[in-house]
C-alpha cells in the first residue's frame, strides 16, 4: 500500500522510475507495479528533484495583508518548488515575545499550503528565552543597519543579543549593511548610499561583536568583496536578483520595482557574483512584497522590497537548462546547504527520505506577472525566463498540480 506514485519520472542522475510515497516520505524508487490503494501521476518527460528550502522570506499578513498574506505567499512558493519558507520576523508587530510568535504560527497554519518555520527578533526588547522555549527555528534577521520594518541595534545591544542568543546553541541571521544619510531619487544612488564596502566594514563588525560560539549566518550578500569578510565557520546567502539583476539594466534609473536592500549593484558586479556561485553557501529569494500603489510613489519615499519566492527556482532551473549552472550545485544551494544551516532534515530522493518533490516542465517559459500567484501582483523579472515546476509535493501531499492548491501537507516546524 501506498498513498502516491510519481511514475516515469526522469531522475537527476538520467533514469527513469517510478518514486512510491507513503506517509510523507519516500517508500521506493523502481518499478510500483506491485503497488496497490496509491494516487499514480504520470511524472513522463518531467525532471525530478527535490524541493527547495527558501530559508529568507517576509509572508507579511496581519496589518500588511494588503502586500500579502500567508495563502498567497506559499502558493508562491509551492508553484515555484518550494516546499518550506522560513519567515523573517520583521513584522508588525515585530515577533519578539513568545506570544506574538505563537499568534504568527496560528495565523500561518490557518492558511500556509506547504511547510514553515517562523525566526524570533533580536532587538532591544526581545525575550530571547521564551521565544526559543516558544520554538524559533531561529533568530534574525537581526539589523546591524536599518531597512524596512526593522531598525539598526546599536554595537551593546549586537553584543547582547548575539551572546543570549548563543547561549541556546540558535542560528543567528544577520542584515549588513552601512547606510548614509539623506534622500536618494534613483537607483544609482540608492547603491552608493548603502554601498558594498559597507555591507563588507558591517560583516566585520559584527563578527568583532558576536562570541566565538555564535552560528552567523549573513543575509542577501550583494558583493564577492563581502566574502572575504566572513568569519570562519559562517555562512551566507545571496538573492537571485543580485545574480541577475543590476541598477544599469533597469528600463528606468528611478524604477522603484528595482529598488531592495542591499540594493542592485553595477552591471560588472553582478557578472561578478554569478561568477562566483560555486562560492556562495545558499540562494534565498527575500522574498518581500509591497503592493503596486505603494511602489508608485516617488523614488525617494517607496518601500524597498520585492515578490521573489515563486521566481527563485524557476530563475535558476533556466540556467540549468542553458547550461549555465549545474544542477548539482542549484540543489546543493537551495535545498541541501539551507536545510543543514537550519538544522532541518532535506528531502531526497532516496528510500525514507522526507518527500518533498518538485517536477519540472520540459521548456522554460517567458515569466509574467499575470501567471504569478503573489498578492502583490507584479515582479521585477517580467519577460525573463523561467523554467517552472508542474508538479510540487510537500510532506508526500500534491501541494501544486494542474493549477489547484492543496494545504494537506502543511506543517509548523518548530525550532
Amino acid at each position: 500500500m501506498a498513498d502516491l506514485v510519481l511514475a516515469n519520472a526522469r531522475l537527476p542522475d538520467g533514469r527513469i522510475a517510478d518514486i512510491t510515497i507513503r506517509d510523507g516520505r519516500v517508500f521506493h524508487i523502481g518499478s510500483s507495479d506491485s503497488v496497490s490503494g496509491a494516487e499514480r501521476i504520470d511524472c513522463r518527460k518531467k525532471l525530478c528533484v527535490p524541493a527547495a528550502t527558501d530559508m529568507h522570506v517576509h509572508m507579511r499578513d496581519g496589518t500588511q495583508k494588503a502586500k500579502e498574506d500567508w495563502k498567497t505567499g506559499t502558493e508562491s512558493a509551492v508553484a515555484g518548488g518550494v516546499a518550506t519558507v522560513v519567515d523573517q520576523p520583521n513584522a508588525v508587530p515585530a515577533i519578539d515575545t513568545a506570544e506574538i510568535f505563537a499568534s504568527r504560527v496560528s495565523l500561518a497554519a490557518e492558511q500556509a499550503c506547504c511547510r514553515f518555520a517562523i525566526n524570533g527578533s533580536l532587538n532591544d526588547t526581545a525575550d530571547i528565552p521564551s521565544l526559543v522555549e516558544a520554538g524559533v527555528l531561529a533568530f534574525g534577521e537581526m539589523f546591524a543597519a536599518p531597512s524596512s520594518y526593522g531598525s539598526a541595534l546599536s554595537p551593546e545591544t549586537i553584543a547582547r543579543v548575539t551572546k543570549e542568543a548563543a547561549s541556546f546553541g540558535k542560528l543567528i541571521t544577520i542584515h549588513a549593511e552601512e547606510v548614509a544619510p539623506g534622500e536618494v531619487h534613483s537607483l544609482a544612488e540608492h547603491a552608493a548610499s548603502r554601498p558594498a564596502s559597507g555591507e563588507t566594514k558591517t560583516i566585520a563588525l559584527v563578527n568583532s561583536l558576536a562570541p566565538e560560539s555564535a552560528k552567523l549566518h549573513y543575509c542577501h550578500i550583494s558583493s564577492t568583496e563581502s566574502f572575504s569578510a566572513m568569519r570562519e565557520g559562517s555562512t551566507f546567502e545571496v538573492a537571485p536578483h543580485h545574480l541577475f539583476l543590476s541598477y544599469e539594466n533597469a528600463r528606468d534609473a528611478a524604477d522603484t520595482h528595482m529598488r531592495m536592500n542591499p540594493p542592485l549593484r553595477t552591471e560588472a558586479e553582478r557578472k561578478n557574483l554569478y561568477a562566483a556561485f560555486d562560492k556562495i553557501s545558499a540562494i534565498a529569494s527575500d522574498h518581500a512584497p509591497h503592493t503596486l500603489s505603494e511602489k508608485s510613489a516617488d523614488f525617494a519615499s517607496a518601500p524597498s522590497g520585492i515578490p521573489g519566492v515563486e521566481t527563485m527556482l524557476p530563475l535558476l532551473m533556466n540556467e540549468v537548462h542553458a547550461g549555465r549552472l549545474t544542477l548539482s550545485s542549484v540543489l546543493e544551494k537551495t535545498v541541501t546547504n539551507p536545510n543543514r544551516i537550519l538544522g532541518i532534515e532535506s528531502p531526497a530522493l532516496v528510500k525514507g527520505a522526507r518527500a518533498d518533490f518538485a517536477l519540472y516542465a520540459e521548456s522554460p517559459v517567458s515569466i509574467s506577472s499575470e501567471n504569478l500567484h503573489s498578492k502583490c501582483g507584479w515582479t521585477p523579472y517580467e519577460g525573463m525566463q523561467g523554467l517552472f515546476p508542474e508538479l510540487t509535493v510537500v510532506s508526500g501531499v500534491c501541494a501544486w498540480k494542474n493549477g489547484e492548491f492543496s494545504r494537506d501537507g502543511a506543517c509548523f516546524l518548530r525550532g
